[in-house]
This record gives structure tokens, sequence and C-alpha cells, in this order.
């Protein structure tokens, strides 16, 4: 059996990792950021203490007047020396050279002019990176705020200074120098190098950890997705299996029963049973344990009809479909039954065979009776003519009159046949079926009191309006119900019940008598033309009852039960 993969959505899953990162890179490059602007105010504010300090170093040796190229030179040196400055010096406006802490470079040109043409143009202290990464700050060199105020004390080591080193001291006295010192940045590089090393591992980390966790929500959903779905599959088919028209059964490997739907309960009658499972599998293997030996040779069985034993003593015809279930792997998983109940089909077969032969019998009947009522008119005229001739009282004129009422009696027969043979067509207008009802109830009820029946009347309240023949149906209902009275004896009760089904597309009545009943046996005939169990019945009040209702496209039945009553039921389509 095929596994099938769980599906995620992939690239919903790349396109919020891709977010991820970005949104990670630029949360990192602005802390980098951050961290070299504060690096770069850290060191600006230390180069302008170490420049600040040169000056005050500076004035204090010229508030002494001890202070030549020599001092100023090794105070460099001295400086130079502390942790994290790389060098220090003093440069002319030109960009020469005056004092730096490497002597080499002395009256050599500052190399980053460009930088130090800035520097003079702004007239205040700037920072930038050196070719060789150090991190250089620069300001005009302003030992004193100005030359004229220290005149006085300075005058004698003022010629002094300007005549050592060629006159280096007149720029710087003049405030024509600048201060430039260059600070070590490995410590900040590799702390920023570490910095950025951990950012990168904690977005690893958290680029892990949120892939995982973004997987693991879409596999989370992704589950509950298909558990969803399937759980609506089964209910779907579990649907489809209860809901199916015909009987369903599957038995496992083993024999026993798995699946049972509710048309297969109904069938057999199991509906509301306490043990049902075990009454099925009684009644199932029954009649179906040859079908399932079968199956093991044929695989597959179509249309064979069986009879199903039933509780209530008539055997059930079904016509039954089967078919082994194989898995994958060429196993025997069971087998599937599905059940057919022939019970409506075979009363629809009758019902097509009754039409079929009470079609050929009307043609019969019509054909017969225009050949009996034509010679009837003369019969009849004949006695009218000798009961005019023969005087009143006499065996003759009694003749006569017996005669005629004859002649009538087998017209009305003829008439009736007549209408069996060729019935009307209905015509159907909007009726109250309560109306109806309750109008053949006034008709029957002076018979039904004369022999003591109670006539008892439930019928359902809102059953709506129908189209139909008003005067067709109460001959049908007093047809039936003048029939119920004749069945009893003195006393008894005949109901008339109207209802609607319960999917409320038909309306049915019922009109049930407790009278001796019909015999079984001629059930199937009861509708038959000629057919009646009174000494003086046509047999065609039925039968033309039964066409009737057929033309309303309905449905007339009966069921009965010997010494217990007849019960006959119409069933009218609303629509």
């Amino acid at each position: 059996m095929r596994k099938k993969g769980l599906y995620f959505p992939v690239i919903s899953i790349l396109a919020t990792v891709l977010t991820l990162l970005v949104l990670l890179s630029i949360s990192t490059l602005r802390n980098l950021h951050r961290e070299r602007l504060r690096m770069e105010e850290n060191l600006f504010r230390d180069g302008l203490i170490v420049l600040r300090s040169l000056e005050a170093s500076f004035r204090s040796g010229m508030m002494g007047v001890r202070r030549n190229a020599e001092d100023l030179q090794w105070l460099m040196s001295q400086i130079s020396t502390l942790t994290d400055i790389r060098f220090v010096g003093l440069v002319d406006i030109s960009g020469s050279i005056l004092a730096h802490s490497d002597e080499g470079l002395i009256t050599r040109s500052y190399p980053e002019k460009d930088k130090f043409r800035k520097l003079v143009k702004q007239e205040r202290p700037k920072s930038w990176f050196g070719i060789d990464g150090q991190f250089i700050v620069a300001k005009r060199f302003q030992p004193a705020e100005s030359f004229s105020d220290m005149r006085e004390g300075m005058h004698g080591s003022i010629h002094s200074m300007m005549a050592s080193r060629g006159g280096i001291f007149e720029p710087i006295l003049s405030g024509n120098a600048y201060a430039i010192v260059g600070l070590d940045t490995r410590k900040f590089q590799e702390a920023r190098k570490s910095d950025f090393q951990h950012a990168i591992m904690m977005g690893l980390i958290l680029l892990a950890v949120g892939s995982a966790g973004l997987y693991f929500i879409f596999l989370v959903q992704n589950y509950y997705t298909i558990n969803k779905t399937l759980d609506s599959m089964t209910t779907y088919t579990s649907n489809v299996v209860e809901n199916m028209p015909d009987g369903l059964i599957s038995i496992d490997a083993h024999g026993q029963i798995v699946t049972v739907n509710n048309r297969a309960r109904e069938i057999f009658g199991l509906m509301g049973m306490p043990d049902e499972r075990g009454e099925l599998k009684r009644t199932f293997l029954s009649f179906a344990t040859p079908l399932i030996e079968s199956l093991k040779q044929k695989r597959t069985i179509l249309e064979s009809e069986v009879e199903c034993p039933s509780s209530e003593g008539e055997p059930i015809p079904l016509s039954i479909s089967a078919s082994m279930l194989i898995s994958d792997d060429a196993e025997d998983l069971g087998a599937v039954f599905i059940l057919r109940d022939l019970r409506e089909i075979r009363e629809l077969q009758e019902r097509v065979k009754r039409s079929e032969r009470l079609a050929a019998l009307g043609s019969l009947a019509a054909g017969m009776a225009h050949e009996i009522r034509n010679p009837l008119s003369s019969i009849k005229g004949f006695a009218q003519f000798f009961l005019k001739k023969n005087p009143a009282g006499s065996v003759d004129h009694k003749y006569s009159e017996v005669m005629i009422q004859e002649v009538e009696r087998l017209n009305r027969v003829i008439t009736n046949l007549l209408d069996f043979a060729r019935p009307k067509e209905p015509i159907r207008e909007k009726a109250s079926i309560y109306a109806l009802l309750h109008h053949s109830l006034e008709l029957i009820q002076e018979h039904a009191g004369a022999k003591g029946i109670q006539v008892i009347e439930d019928i359902e309240e809102d059953i709506p309006q129908m189209a139909l023949d008003r005067d067709q149906m109460t001959q049908v209902l007093l047809n039936i119900a003048l029939n119920g009275l004749d069945t009893m004896e003195e006393g008894g009760n005949l109901w008339l019940r109207c209802f609607r089904s319960k999917q409320g597309k038909l309306v049915i009545i019922e009109i049930e008598d407790t009278g001796h009943g019909i015999p079984e046996a001629e059930l199937p005939m009861i509708f038959d033309p000629f057919y009646s169990t009174k000494k003086k019945g046509t047999g065609l009040g039925l039968a033309i009852a039964h066409r009737i209702v057929e033309n309303h496209d309905g449905v007339l039945s009966v069921s009965t039960k010997r010494g217990s009553g007849t019960v006959f039921r119409i069933e009218l389509p609303i629509s």
C-alpha cells in the first residue's frame, strides 16, 4: 500500500524563513552600526583627551619657560607609549610635520592631505580611519588662548624656542599648528568581530529554531488539516453507506459482520432490537453461507436472487450482488454484499401484469357491452309494451315489471363496465381534502347509524388543498366506506384517517373497518373486475376505485387480518 507523504507549503516556509533571515540581518547590521558609532565616539573622546593633555602639558612647560624642541619630542615619545596610542604629532597649516613620536617623519608631508585640508577648512576637531586601520583624531593645537597674553612672562624663552629646531614653535604659538593622534583600534575591531561572529551564531541558532518552529507549526497544521479531511471523508462515506437505497453488509476475512447500514436493518426488521448484530448474523448466514463459499472461486456475484427467512413468516425475496475485498498485497480482507429488496419490484411487476390483464379484459368488456346493450333496448321496449297492454295486477303485468327491473339492473352493470373499460379523465380542480372527507362521511352517516356503527374521523390539520376530481374521489371514498359498512354486522367502528407521509410528499387516506376481513388468498384479486365477496355485488366498485386512484397518480392498497377487519389505504402525491 503506497504511503502518502504529508503535504505542507514549502514555499510558505521558505518565504517565512527568508523573511526572518532578512529581519535578523537588518537587526544585526543596525546593532553593528550602533556599536561602530559608539566605538568611534569613545575613540574620538579618548583622542581629544590625549590632545588636550598634550596642550596642557605644553602650556605648563611654556609657563615655566622650560620647554624646548627636545622636550617636546620627549613628551610626544612618552605619550605614544601609552596604551592604545600608535602615534602623536604636530603638523603646520601647509601639512608639514613639525613634531612626531616617530622622529623619522619630522619635516615630511602628512600623507592624508585631503583629510588634513578638510580639517583646516572646518576649524573644529575631526576624526577618521587611517589607511592602516588607525583611528585618527585631529584638532587645532592651542596651548594658550592667545600668544599676546603670555608674551611678558615668556619673553626670554620665546626667542630661545623660536631659534631652536628651525623655529618650529613659531606656527605652534601663532595658532597655525594642528595636533594629530592615532589610536589603536585592534581591540575594538576584535570585539566588533567577536560581536559579529556572536550575532551570526545567534542568527543561525534563531534561524534554526525558527525554521524548526515553523516546520512544527506547519506540520501540526498539516496534521490537523489531514485529520479534518479524513474525518470529513469518513463522515461523508458513512452517510453515503447509511443512506444507500439498498442494503449493505460487509464481513471480514473470518466471516464476522463489520458494517451494516440502515436499509439492511430495515430489510431484516432489526431496527430497535437489543441483540441486533447477533440476530443479523444468524439471519444473514442462514442464506448467505453458500454465496460466501461461491465468492472464494468467483470473486464476484451479480444479481443472485435468494429467499431470506422473515420473522413475519413470509420469506423476503432479495437480489444480492457481492464482491471480495482484496488488499494491494493480495490479502483477503473479507467481502461486501449489496442487498436489494425485491418485494416492491415484484409488487410493481404484479401491478403491470394486472394492468395488462385489466386492459385486455376492459377491451373485451367494452365490445361485449355494446353487443349486449342493443338487444337490451329492444327487450326493454317490448317489456314496456306488454306492461301497458296487460291490466295492472295481472300475472303478465307483474312479469313485465320484473323484466324491466332486470333490464335496468343489467344496463347499470353494463354502464359500470363501460366506465371501467373507458374511464373518464379526471377534471382536476383545487379542492379541500377535509371538505371532501367530511362530505363523504355525511353521505354514509345515516347508513352507519341504522346499523349502530360508529364512524370515527381522525384528520390531520393543515392538509394542503390538492388538484383532483371531486366527483371521482367522492365515488372512491363512498365505494370503500360502503363496502366496509356492509362487511360489519350490527355495531362496530369505521375509522377515517387522513395525514401526511413522513417525507411530506404524500397525503394518505386510510379507511378501516372492524368487519370479518378478507381471506389472504383473495387479496390479489380484490381489485379485479367482477370479483366480489357480496352476494349482490357486481364486483366493479373496487376495480373502478382502483382505476380512479391510478388516474390521479396515486396508489390504492389493502391490508387485512382474518377476523379483525380491513384497511384500505389511498396515497396521493401532493404535487
